[in-house]
Order: C-alpha cells, then sequence, then structure tokens
C-alpha cells in the first residue's frame, strides 16, 4: 500500500508540476452496459417479470455480445432471489432457466 501511495505522490508530482497538496488517485468504473440501468430500475421496482420481456425487446437494439452480456446480467441477478420474490415480480424460476436456455442458444 506504501508503494501504492508513492507512485501516486511522485505520479502526482509529474503531473502538477509542484510539491505538497494531497494526491488523488482515480481508477476508472466499469460502464454500465447499454440498458443495464434501465433494466435495473425495473429491478429496484420488483417487476422482475417486466425486465426479462424489456431484455427481448432490446435483443436487436445492441450487438450480439452487448446482449448476451445484459442477459446474463439480468438472470444472474435475478436469480439471487428466493422463489416467492420473484413470483411477487411475476416470474418464475423455471422462466429464469428458459431464459438462460435461450441465450445459451444465441451464443452458439
Amino acid at each position: 500500500m506504501r508503494q501504492l501511495h508513492a507512485f501516486a505522490t511522485g505520479l502526482g508530482y509529474t503531473l502538477s508540476r509542484h510539491k505538497g497538496g494531497t494526491t488523488e488517485v482515480v481508477f476508472p468504473q466499469d460502464q454500465p452496459l447499454p440498458h443495464q440501468v434501465e433494466l435495473a430500475q425495473l429491478i429496484d421496482r420488483r417487476a422482475y417479470a417486466q425486465a426479462a420481456q424489456r431484455l427481448l425487446a432490446l435483443q436487436f437494439a445492441m450487438t450480439e455480445a452487448e446482449f448476451l452480456q445484459l442477459g446474463i446480467w439480468l438472470y444472474a441477478t435475478l436469480n439471487q432471489f428466493d422463489d416467492q420474490s420473484l413470483a411477487a415480480g411475476g416470474i418464475s424460476r423455471t422462466s429464469l432457466v428458459a431464459g438462460l436456455e435461450q441465450l445459451q442458444q444465441l451464443k452458439m
């Protein structure tokens, strides 16, 4: 950790051309996938079935790789909920498995 702090301090000095002050290193954050925020909002509202339907509607609005990543993210997120929560959100565990199987077929 000290080495990282020393590196950051040295880098800050080099970039700012003066000594003193505090140096802050900011690491880039992962950018959300296209439409991920929209689906996350549906999940937050417990509209799980709507989120799954919206995913399918977005299939041709993005690249195949992005769609697969978004689908995997969505189903992995929904899979964390128990069966009662899923049912309250209008989706079943069986539907999650079916959705993952559809993604698997697209991947081939």
